[in-house]
């Protein structure tokens, strides 16, 4: 039940898990992050990098496997752990569709960089407001 109203607080992504992809799930993580972005910014996230020439590079990544998911649809769910001056820090968990497990949790630190000089920015408020929806409490 708590772990149901915590859910309800996130953004989450339903992917199906193929062969190829079981070793590698950072990929589902940003297709995650971009589809959040696409659905609770008023722009998408490939217009803010051509548009505003904006970005959000991963500085730190923590994950963690706990079982198996080859073959099986899954929930990745996105919340958000902390937002800092420059810094955000993402929690994303991948869980099997067929019965909740989690199986695979990857925490991942990004900065706002200005992509022609690839130094930090704030985190201005516009973004504050998107990153705060699934903030994780």
């Amino acid at each position: 039940e708590s772990r149901h109203s915590e859910l309800s607080q996130a953004f989450t992504s339903i992917q199906k898990i193929r062969f190829d992809d079981a070793p590698e799930f950072f990929h589902l993580r940003h297709a995650t992050f971009e589809d959040f972005f696409d659905t609770a910014a008023s722009l998408s996230y490939p217009a803010l990098i051509k548009e505003r020439r904006l970005s959000f590079p991963a500085v730190a990544i923590q994950s963690e496997f706990q079982a198996t998911l080859v073959g099986e649809a899954a929930f990745v769910t996105l919340t958000v752990k902390t937002i800092g001056r420059f810094a955000t820090v993402f929690i994303y968990d991948i869980l099997r569709e067929r019965d909740g497990a989690l199986c695979f949790q990857v925490e991942v630190t990004t900065v706002l960089v200005h992509l022609d000089t690839l130094l930090p920015l704030p985190i201005e408020a516009e973004l504050r407001d998107v990153f705060g929806k699934p903030l994780r409490e």
